[in-house]
């Protein structure tokens, strides 16, 4: 028999981030940190608002996380109280959900935003803690004041899959990357945190086969999950729809690309985007562009930060500007991983900024768009 936790761990730490311990020649440092917030992985800008809502992604076992939320103009943030409980009744099309996340364990991973047409908008969140699933949150803005999150109900994740990012279409379906798919049933995180796997040899070589491979699944209350033909990358990462809902575009961390991929295969072929950095996530940016934000390194390189949940990963970051239209690609920020802030992985641009956050680290940087408007 073999023990599954090491496995788990390096699974972790590939989802997560990538490890380079040294520095680029031209290189740069963020103008300000706001310091205080564990493991922001994960960023969205609130439309019509000054706010941001940050991920929180827990333990090196994705575990005991949370969110985020931060101003714009004061450059300062606070981690959200979630109400999670029992009591609470999940709301369609999110009812088929068994009831809250457990707040103690409650993870989050990567986000996403839909518009609702009474102006409130549900943010969508990739959970590991407790249970692997994607969990909905109403936000609700008032001026001046910031916004309310309340838990509507949650969509568990396909068991044969690990969730790292997930997108919503303008009908309110989902598409989410998963970093590890196939036909073998994953064993949860939180699980493996508690107790660690055995598995004999067969099972070990099946999980390792499907650890290699992501994939991109739609859901619909309907149809529920559905893997996409044709999907797999190495280490599926961020996901961000095309304008047309059809498409979508997709990081592969480990094969350091960008891919626009189709939804269904009588599209047409998926297009990669061949990156000179690991991708993490992707975020479209206030002008409309996209901003793929990862790391300088091998994929060997992963496992020592992320593994040790170490909050000072001197880890060197790059964030890319890329045209949805034209997939022409733009270097805005170089970054050098110091001990107060490296292992990027995503960049926001809103009109002022370029704001970055880390899976591994306490702070969240902030970059002058002075200083990446620059073509």
């Amino acid at each position: 028999m073999i023990m599954f936790k090491s496995r788990l761990r390096r699974f972790c730490a590939a989802v997560a981030a990538a490890v380079f311990l040294t520095t680029e020649a031209g290189a740069d440092l963020p103008d300000d940190l706001i310091c205080g917030f564990v493991n922001v992985e994960d960023m969205v800008a609130l439309p019509g608002t000054r706010w941001i809502i940050g991920s929180g992604l827990g333990d090196n076992f994705f575990q005991k996380g949370g969110l985020h939320l931060f101003n714009r103009d004061t450059a300062s943030g606070r981690k959200v109280l979630l109400d999670l409980n029992s009591a609470q009744e999940a709301q369609a099309p999110f009812d088929r959900c068994p009831g809250p996340a457990d707040a103690e364990k409650f993870s989050a991973h990567g986000l996403a935003l839909k518009a609702n047409a009474d102006g409130t908008r549900d943010l969508f969140v990739v959970n590991h803690g407790g249970r692997e699933s994607i969990e909905v949150f109403r936000v609700t803005a008032a001026p001046r004041q910031a916004p309310h999150l309340a838990w509507i109900g949650c969509v568990l994740s396909p068991d044969t899959a690990m969730a790292n990012a997930v997108t919503v279409r303008k009908d309110g379906s989902l598409v989410m990357s998963a970093s590890f798919a196939g036909e073998t049933k994953l064993t949860p995180i939180a699980e493996v945190a508690e107790k660690g796997v055995r598995m004999d040899p067969k099972q070990a070589a099946e999980a390792a086969k499907a650890m290699i491979y992501g994939a991109l699944f739609t859901w619909s209350r309907d149809a529920g999950w559905k893997k996409v033909p044709g999907s797999e990358l190495m280490g599926n990462n961020g996901i961000e729809m095309a304008r047309d809902d059809r498409w979508a575009f997709v990081n592969s961390h480990p094969g350091a690309s960008v891919t626009l991929m189709p939804l269904e295969p009588s599209l047409g072929k998926a297009r990669a985007i061949k990156l000179d950095f690991l991708p993490d996530n992707i975020r479209y940016g206030f002008d409309g562009k996209l901003v793929a934000t990862g790391h300088v390194a091998t994929p060997q390189q992963v496992g020592a930060c992320v593994q040790a949940n170490d909050p000072h990963c001197a880890i060197s970051y790059r964030a890319a500007e890329i045209d949805p239209q034209t997939l022409a690609v733009r270097r805005l920020f170089d970054g050098t991983g110091t001990r107060d802030f490296g292992l990027a992985t995503i960049g926001l641009k809103t009109p002022e900024a370029l704001w970055l956050g880390a899976a591994r680290g306490t702070c969240v940087a902030k970059v002058s768009a002075a200083r990446i408007s620059r073509p």
